[in-house]
């Protein structure tokens, strides 16, 4: 009874009493990026993983310092004196490889095999990262371990509860290249296996990574697409004025002799720019735009996709595209998202008699940094879904803190609503990087 009423609380309680025991004897050391350019954590994340303004303008620029700041300027000309076979090799001075770990504790109080707690999820990913001269970025990230998953709900929820990987077997989920600024031109090459560009954030780059948001994650009958997985292709982008951001690429789908297509386009007013150049604030005369900034997007994908048969030919073929819209507001503290996304799919379930399916999906979530010396960050996300079997929404409000910069404690609550009724779910989380 005492659960039931205060479910939130005790999450909470229960994942920062627990947190010493999980903490990592090497807490202080840091992942792959801030020992290359010896700089903090929160130079890119505001709580990790999510990124700050610098950390997108990291990202957007193939994992190189996009502006040289005075004290990651002044290590560079440090480390090139005593160390040119780096420069003349190309080879980054330190082995770029960081491990992120989580371990979370669910509380389901419609858990159908009356097994309401659940401290079985844990998973470690192996990441790497990083540039050559400045020439090539590469990412990558794999899945070494995970066991059991974030217990699902029993209704149907608008995106995918798992924070494992399908399958909880070792795979590969990132391989990419850069070419920066291919030939002389702002155009970057991507190649490899990536997230094709679509949504203003990356799935892995949020405050609360697992669930995923459902407009960009959401699935319609069999079909497995979602636009946030990550898929092998080639894409090109560049950042064009500083504030205008371009992507578009082709994605190569075993079984199919035909390739899908997307595109994607941010622009960006006030505050930071994409090259993480941060406004000349004038104290005497200052203006809303140092302190908000406004990001658009926009993004379109074309595909085609189908059941395997015994040749592994695709059969039965669904055509599906998906539209979307975004927006991320920042002003000091406050973050507010939003992100629409519409759909339709010519046969989802593959069958020879084709049916299709329009489906549309929303997210709105706001955050408030209370920031140092407290790195608490509260946060509530709203979902709607429709993916053709009836409307589903789903409230969930969370904290997340940050007692160091590599290490992340959550807490969330989840209340479903969906045609079969309704289902609420709590998680407490922590998560680790090194």
């Amino acid at each position: 009874m005492f659960l039931k009423k205060h479910t939130a609380a005790v999450m909470f309680l229960l994942g920062i009493s627990s947190a010493p025991l999980l903490t990592p004897g090497t807490a202080n050391a840091i992942p792959a990026f801030s020992r290359q350019h010896k700089t903090e954590c929160s130079t890119c994340h505001t709580i990790y993983p999510e990124l700050n303004e610098f950390g997108d303008a990291f990202l957007k620029n193939g994992y190189v310092y996009p502006h040289k700041k005075e004290g990651a300027k002044a290590a560079t000309q440090a480390e090139s004196a005593g160390n040119e076979w780096s420069v003349i090799s190309g080879l980054p001075q330190q082995i770029p490889i960081s491990l992120t770990a989580s371990a979370d504790l669910a509380y389901d109080e419609d858990a159908v095999d009356g097994n309401k707690v659940d401290l079985s999820t844990r998973s470690i990913t192996l990441q790497a990262g990083g540039s050559f001269r400045d020439l090539a970025g590469f990412f990558a990230t794999y899945n070494l371990y995970s066991q059991g998953m974030q217990r699902a709900s029993s209704l149907p929820t608008p995106a995918n509860n798992s924070n494992v990987p399908s399958g909880n077997s070792p795979d590969l989920d990132e391989l990419f290249l850069v070419w920066r600024q291919a030939l002389g031109t702002p155009v970057n090459v991507k190649l490899g296996r990536f997230e094709p560009k679509l949504s203003l954030w990356k799935k892995s780059n949020r405050i609360l990574p697992v669930p995923s948001y459902a407009s960009t994650t959401y699935r319609v009958g069999l079909s497995p697409f979602s636009s946030d997985a990550t898929e092998d292709g080639v894409e090109l982008n560049a950042l064009l004025g500083n504030r205008l951001f371009v992507a578009g690429g082709v994605v190569d789908r075993n079984g199919q002799d035909r390739k899908d297509g997307y595109g994607h386009i941010s622009l960006k007013i006030g505050g930071t720019d994409f090259k993480g150049q941060e406004p000349e604030v004038d104290l005497e005369k200052d203006s809303l735009w140092d302190f908000l900034s406004v990001t658009l997007g926009g993004f379109g994908y074309w595909g085609q996709n189908g059941e395997f048969d015994a040749n592994g030919v695709a059969q039965n073929l669904n055509s599906f595209r998906r539209i979307g819209a975004e927006a991320d507001i920042l002003y000091k503290r406050l973050h507010l998202k939003g992100s629409g996304s519409f759909g339709h799919d010519s046969n989802p379930d593959f069958g020879v008699f084709k049916t299709a399916v329009d489906s549309k999906a929303y997210t709105l979530e706001g955050e408030y940094y209370l920031g140092a010396p407290v790195n608490l960050v509260p946060l509530f996300r709203y979902e709607y879904l429709n993916a053709g079997d009836g409307a589903i929404k789903r409230l969930t409000p969370a904290i997340a803190y940050s007692p160091l910069q590599n290490l992340r404690l959550s807490v969330e609550y989840t209340h479903s609503i969906a045609p079969e009724g309704t289902g609420n779910i709590a998680f407490a989380s922590i998560a680790f990087s090194l």
